[in-house]
Parts: structure tokens; sequence; C-alpha cells
């Protein structure tokens, strides 16, 4: 018997501190959580992960096996760790930490597991297993679950529970796994039940039978060899006597008999392991093509297929020798699913050359901060005090403002042929055609911590970390109104993460927490990324406006940038050198380029 899976995962946000990720491979499903307050939670994560993906690459045989192998993981960081094995009708079922794991039998949900423990048991069709974190144990509860689980599948299962791990406040590092058991098919016998304190002989009875005594006691191999060759060593001694030469004449052709049967176990171990090859060879190559079919239909399900092709195949590549010509149509195939997914990804490998360097108009000069109206760029500049004014179209750069004028600028914006900087202590209007400069709006104390500066339509807006606020001035015709909360008293988000502002219509805002925080109307609205892959990284700087059609990401962490329609739906990303480290970004769709402040230097990027 073997079960035939229908799996789903959901993933929760990540942060510095926090990360989860889930395990598939041909013989084991299994989640990761991870916490490290030193802000190393997802290379812990991945090296966890691997950890567990090379050991639970072959057959497992055992619930002790699979203890041993989760044993084996550092508890550095480790949150909660479970591990589900699928052996003929029976799972293998091992968790570390703090997690639940929950099964779902005709309409009844329950829980199995919760804690430091191991099991195993019979499976029926039907049953659905919820892996579930240690943080998304946190989040939902029991009955929340039995409402999701309510008539649905694994995969639509676990499309509500990511939607509602983005939702929630706290879900960082939260993720599980749906393991749906869709039918038990016959397939060749599988070593079903773990066998404690039997003889050696009874054991290797059992491997024999299971087809993989060769893989797991091929020790027994090199014994035998070794006695033969001490035999031949003293075989002189023998040929003296008629009895002896019989002696030997037997000795010899029982080694030969022990070894023609070694030999036909391990032909029969590696036929075994060629069938799963194929099989997974077949599932990659299946799953390929159904990417491909759907991918301009629906092109986050073409994704999503292409993706789970990659995951089944890329075991293979470690199990197949490159020289054979199973391993050369193996990475064949591997080639084909990368090529197909980083054309629907539409990942551009990106060189970012140097756009503009300030010392270039004025000695020591360096880029800090940049704000876009059209082809028009307010550079600022704290390490000589300036303001500068550029076209992108044919880099033309001039000084608009210095001094005392602009000194402590912590953001620039503009709007029209008027430039604004904010610093501590009030916002300047530097206007290019009056040669001069004057203080529009003074901090009177209303001001605890401004990180950015924007303005829209007319009207500056400031992003003020230190009390989670975004103040509102709105312009009359000689000045500025009174300060304003742009957010209404019953929202309350906490802004202290938030690193910048853009507004298009609503209002956006990056921050350190991995998360893009959107509000219409003084109200926040839930947005969601969907089919971003791999997930963001903490710090994201966000930029949109009324002159792009797309929301972009500046994910410093994994070195790109992450286009995303309005409505969450990933479009494409840009990929640069990890060593650029860029800290602001604008982007012009007109002129076609994403433009980056990184090292006091302004470097571009073209988009395609």
């Amino acid at each position: 018997m073997q079960i035939k899976p229908s799996v789903g995962l959901a993933v929760g946000p990540a942060d510095a501190m926090h990360w989860g990720q889930v395990l598939v491979s041909p013989h084991a499903y299994g989640i990761v959580e991870i916490y490290d307050p030193q802000g190393r939670a997802q290379q812990l994560g991945i090296q966890a992960l691997s950890y567990l993906g090379e050991r639970l690459n072959g057959e497992i045989v055992s619930l002790r096996a699979v203890s041993d192998i989760v044993a084996g993981v550092a508890e550095v960081g480790i949150q909660t760790i479970i591990v589900l094995v699928p052996v003929g009708r029976i799972v293998y079922i091992v968790l570390r930490g703090s997690g639940t794991v929950y099964i779902k039998r005709t309409n009844e949900l329950a829980s199995l597991m919760q804690g430091d423990g191991s099991m195993s048991g019979e499976v029926k069709e039907g049953d659905i297993f919820l892996l579930s974190s240690h943080g998304f144990s946190q989040l939902l509860a029991h009955d929340e679950l039995m409402h999701i689980f309510d008539h649905l599948g694994p995969s639509e299962v676990a499309e509500k529970l990511t939607i509602l791990l983005h939702e929630k406040i706290g879900g960082e590092g939260s993720t599980a796994l749906v393991f749906g058991v869709t039918s038990i098919s016959e397939s060749e016998p599988i070593l079903e039940k773990e066998q404690e304190n039997i003889t050696s002989d009874n054991e290797i009875d059992v491997y024999k039978n299971s087809g993989i005594y060769a893989s797991k006691h091929f020790h027994y191999a090199r014994f035998a060899i070794q006695n033969i060759v001490k035999k031949i060593r003293h075989a002189r001694s023998f040929l003296r006597s008629p009895k002896k030469r019989i002696v030997l004449a037997t000795t010899c052709l029982l080694s030969i008999f022990i070894l023609s049967v070694l030999l036909g176990i391990w032909k029969l171990a590696s036929a075994k392991k060629d069938q799963q090859i194929v099989a997974a060879v077949a599932e990659a190559q299946r799953a390929l093509d159904e990417g491909i079919a759907i991918l301009e239909l629906n092109p986050i399900k073409g994704r999503e297929r292409l993706t789970y092709a990659r995951q089944t195949l890329t075991p293979v590549l470690s199990r197949v020798s490159s020289r054979s010509k199973q391993g050369r149509d193996v990475a064949f195939l591997y080639r084909q699913i990368t090529d197909n997914l980083i054309q629907a990804m539409h990942i551009v490998s990106a060189k970012a050359s140097l756009y503009y360097d300030m010392n270039l108009i004025k000695k020591g000069g360096t880029a800090d901060d940049f704000a876009l109206s059209g082809n028009i760029l307010a550079i600022s500049d704290s390490s000589t005090q300036t303001v500068y004014r550029m076209d992108i179209v044919y880099k033309n750069t001039r000084i608009v403002g210095g001094a005392e004028s602009a000194k402590g600028i912590l953001s620039i914006a503009i709007h029209g042929d008027t430039l604004y900087t904010l610093a501590q202590d009030g916002i300047t209007k530097f206007q290019e055609t009056e040669q001069k400069s004057s203080v529009v709006i003074k901090n009177n104390g209303s001001w605890s911590q401004p990180v950015s500066l924007v303005s829209y339509g007319g009207n500056l807006y400031i992003l003020d970390a230190g009390k989670s606020r975004i103040w509102k001035y709105v312009a009359t015709e000689k000045a500025f109104s009174d300060i304003r909360e742009y957010l209404n008293p019953d929202t309350l988000p906490d802004l202290s993460r938030a690193i910048n502002i853009a507004i298009d219509g609503s209002v956006w805002l990056g921050t350190t927490t991995g998360k893009i925080l959107r509000f219409t109307q003084g109200k926040e609205t839930t947005f969601l990324p969907v089919g971003v892959d791999p997930g963001f990284g903490a710090k994201l700087f966000v930029y949109t406006s009324d002159e792009v059609k797309n929301v972009y990401v500046l994910d410093a962490q994994n070195s790109r940038v992450v286009v995303l329609d309005h409505d969450g739906i990933y479009v494409a990303q840009y990929r640069f050198d990890a060593a650029l480290a860029p800290s602001r970004m604008v982007v012009s769709e007109a002129q076609k380029k994403i433009l980056f402040i990184a090292g006091g230097k302004i470097y571009s990027i073209n988009l395609e």
C-alpha cells in the first residue's frame, strides 16, 4: 500500500528574528519555525531545513529513525520542528519544541500532539493532518480552524490559512502544512511496523523482504569478503590433504554463493531507487507541462506548478550521476523547469550602472535622499548641506539652495518646481524661480521622530515613527494649514518600524518588519503580496505615485526590486549585485528606469 497525498502550504510573514518554512520531499513532509533575537532566524532555519532534507531523502523504515534525524537538528533558535513520514498505510510523526498536530477524520477535527513527542498510526482515505508551528498555534484557535476545514481540500485550506497569517498581528515566523490522504494505492511491499528487540537473523529477513537490505546492511558483504581473503591466505595448508581440498572448495563455493545473494539484493535495491527516480521525474514533467499550459490563464497557479516541479526534481539531482544518461536527462529537465520558472517569474538579473556622482557638481557632494516629480529629481546632500535639482532626461543638475537652510535634512519632497526639505525643527521650501528658501512649517513639538516626507496634490505628509502618526498639512493660497492627523481616530497602528512613505491616492509605508502597510481615507486596508518567491526580507522600502501604475518594493536583504500590482499580485523582480546595498529608490516608468541611492551615489537599472 502507498499513500497518495495532497499537500497545502501556509507560510506567514518573516523578519530578522522570526522565520518559518515548510519541507516537502518525496519521502517526508514537515515544518520549521525559528526565533532568534540576534537576527539570524533565516540563516538558522535554512541550516535546519538543509539538514532535514538531506537525511530524510532516503527510505525511512521506523519511527525511531525519524526521531533520531529530528534529534540531530541543532537546538539553537528552534521554536518548532514537526516531521511527517508516510510509509505504506502508516504515518510517522515527530514533534520537537512547541506546536500542534491536528487530524480531521470525517467531520471531526482533533488535536493529536502538543509539544515534544512522537507517534505512528494507520491512516484512512480522506484523513487530513495539520502540522502547525508555535506561532501558528498561538494565533488560530481550534474553533477557528474547524470552520476553515469545513468541506475544503488541503490546498484551499492552506490558502485561507495563509491569508489569516498575514492579516493577524504577530504572525511572523508562523507556518503550517496541510497533508491530505487522497487515496491509498497498491504498491510493492514496504516495511510498515517498527520492530525492536529482535534477533539479527530476523532483522535481516525483514530487510531482505523489504528490498532494502543492501542499503542498510552492506557491511555484511564487506565482512564476507574479508573472510574469503583470510581463507585464501591459508589455502596452501589445505592443499596437502584431499579432505582439506574438499573443505577449501566447499568454502569457496559458499563464499561465491553469499556474494551472488548480496549482489542480487543490491540490484533489487538499485532497481527500487531507479523506480523512485523515474516516478519523481514523471511527476516533475507533469507539473512542468501543467504550469506552462495554465501560465497565461492563471499566472499565479502556473508559477505554483513550476515551483512544485522544481521542488520535486531538486532531491533527484543528488541521487543520479551526472555522467549517466539518466543524470543528463534529469539535468536537462531541471534546466527546462528553471528556465520556464525564471521566465514566468519575470526575474531580471539587472546590472546597476552609475547614473550620477554628486561630486561632479560639488566637491565632496553625496546623495542622501531624493524625490521624483515628472522628469525632475530633487536631491538632498547632508554632507555639504546642499539641495539639488536634476532633469533625469538630460542629467542637467543645478544647486537650488544650501548652507543653514539645508542643515539637518532628514527627507526631501517635490511638487512641481518647488522642493521641500524635512528637518527636526521644521520644513523648508526651496523655490528655484525665486532663488531663495523659506521655512514654511515649524515643528512646535508636534513631531517626535519624523523619518519621511512626501508631497501629494500640493499637500505635505510626514511619517512620524516616534508617535506612530502620519501628519498632514493642507496647501492654501499663501501657506499651509495647521497640523492635522491623516489617520482616523479609531486607526492606531504601530508605525515605530516604518521607514518611508509614498502616496498614489492611498498611503503606503515601508517597514523593517517585512510588511507593507497601506491606508486609504485614513483607514488601514490589508495588503497581502501574492506569488513573491522567495518571500520578502525584513527591510522594505516602498515606492509608488500617481505617475506609475505599479507598486515597487526595494527588498535590500534579497538584493532585488519586486514589482506588484495594486492588489498585491506579483508582476516581476529585478535582482542586482548584493554589494550595492541601496537605501533609497524612485521609479520613472516613462523613462523606464529605477534609480537608487547607494554609497552617496545614484545608480540606475533599466525597466523591461
